[in-house]
């Protein structure tokens, strides 16, 4: 479901219009999408926000570590240069309710997630490609 995204599907919202709680989801808002710099534009992908539904449906609450990342705070926090939360098509999630355990070995197995990236205390997720995994 979540191969070969492309980051020109994205969607460009500015959150002085539209509000920071604007709706992405459910059970997700816009300002947790927000760049970490503050910036008033927020990209995200479709994908990525159906990805984050369906696992807040299956694991309950998430915490959005980072999603969105303006090209500068990106540089700023010393990030992939070709970093997918630039093209808000990657997502670092903690569970609040599941333990961590639990969460990344379940995530770990899924094989229609383009990246998945395992560190201790998040998991990164993207939907560009195909295939990708890694430990941070």
């Amino acid at each position: 479901m979540y191969e070969n995204q492309n980051p020109d599907d994205g969607l460009k919202l500015q959150i002085s219009k539209v509000g920071e709680d604007y709706r992405l989801s459910r059970n997700f808002r816009l300002k947790e999408a927000r760049s970490g710099c503050g910036s008033d534009i927020v990209f995200i992908h479709p994908a990525l926000i159906c990805l984050m539904q369906s696992l807040r449906d299956q694991y309950g609450p998430l915490r959005v570590n980072s999603l969105y990342r303006s090209p500068e705070w990106n540089t700023r926090i010393q990030g992939a240069k070709d970093s997918k939360h630039t093209l808000g098509m990657a997502v670092d999630l903690s569970p609040l309710e599941t333990k961590f355990e639990r969460f990344r070995n379940d995530i770990i197995k899924r094989a229609d997630i383009g990246g998945i990236g395992v560190y201790s205390t998040f998991i990164h997720l993207d939907v560009f490609g195909e295939g990708r995994r890694w430990n941070g």
